[in-house]
């Protein structure tokens, strides 16, 4: 028998952010995507806290895109996800490995004594790594990472210590994508929209978020989640067993995990997996 798996509350698709940096303009975007019921992951840097940083935008005009000064705003990220930046934002495949390993390190310590949280994941700072950045993610506990590199795709990543992103927020093709998004038909398709916070206020273009939630509005077939949340479903979901019982003329999910997980059958039926059971599905 065939069956789908689906996202929690039988959503068909995903959709998450991620944003890196942790600047000044993250007190206009997060805001903004908790309007729309957004959730997102904020990568952070804490050795960067309070550090200036000025950049140029589109109109020649000099825009204040200072990191946070972290320990002030914890509960502006509250409901979305706090990761990793490294600490002090390197080409990480310049380091060695014990360099590396300290940057992710001194990361995670700083975060997680600042936000109630364990941190599980992260990005990579300007999109750089190599073997060694892999084992020093590892070796800390991180279990996913998220590229520079857009897919234009939906489908979940091999490697997700190597979890390449759908598409920048300021690419041109944007809204044809969401539109493509809608059409997907696989199995646990994700919307990964990625970029940095300032870009916003560079290009005059936060308005990018509503469109994006005139795109969602009055649709309930998304899971807004995190990174993470994201990352433990679906290698959750995906080890769910199946098998048919000639014994005692049944079919049976296996739901190991200690998740719930939605599934669909090819009859249509809805099942929800409870964690840790056994679930018998009898169809004609």
């Amino acid at each position: 028998m065939n069956y789908k798996i689906l996202f929690p509350g039988f959503k068909e698709r995903a959709l998450t952010f991620s944003y890196d940096d942790g600047i000044r303009q993250d007190l206009t975007l997060v805001p903004l995507l908790k309007k729309y019921g957004f959730k997102g992951t904020f990568n952070l840097n804490s050795g960067k806290s309070g550090e200036e940083k000025f950049r140029t935008d589109i109109e020649g005009k000099e825009i204040d895109c200072s990191h946070l000064v972290l320990k002030d705003h914890v509960h502006l990220y509250d409901g979305m996800e706090v990761a990793s930046h490294t600490y002090d934002h390197p080409f990480m495949n310049h380091l060695p490995y014990k360099e590396q390993y300290e940057e992710y390190k001194k990361d995670i310590e700083g975060l997680e004594k600042l936000f109630p949280t364990e941190i599980r994941g992260g990005a990579y700072p300007f999109g750089t790594y190599n073997e060694d950045t892999f084992r020093a993610e590892k070796e800390n506990g991180l279990v996913y990472s998220r590229t520079t590199r857009s897919t234009y795709a939906f489908h979940r990543p091999y490697d997700y210590l190597l979890w390449h992103p759908t598409i920048h927020h300021n690419d041109p093709r944007l809204m044809e994508t969401i539109d493509r998004f809608f059409l997907d038909e696989e199995e646990l398709p994700i919307l990964y929209i990625w970029g940095h916070a300032y870009e916003f206020a560079l290009q005059h273009n936060f308005g990018i978020i509503d469109q994006i939630g005139e795109k969602m509005e009055g649709r309930d077939d998304v899971w807004y989640a995190t990174n993470y949340e994201i990352y433990e479903y679906c290698t959750k979901a995906e080890k769910v067993l199946y098998y048919l019982n000639r014994d005692l003329k049944k079919h049976l999910f296996v739901n190991h995990s200690d998740l719930d997980v939605y599934v669909r059958t090819e009859n249509g039926d809805r099942l929800l997996l409870k964690k840790g059971s056994v679930t018998p599905y009898e169809c004609e």
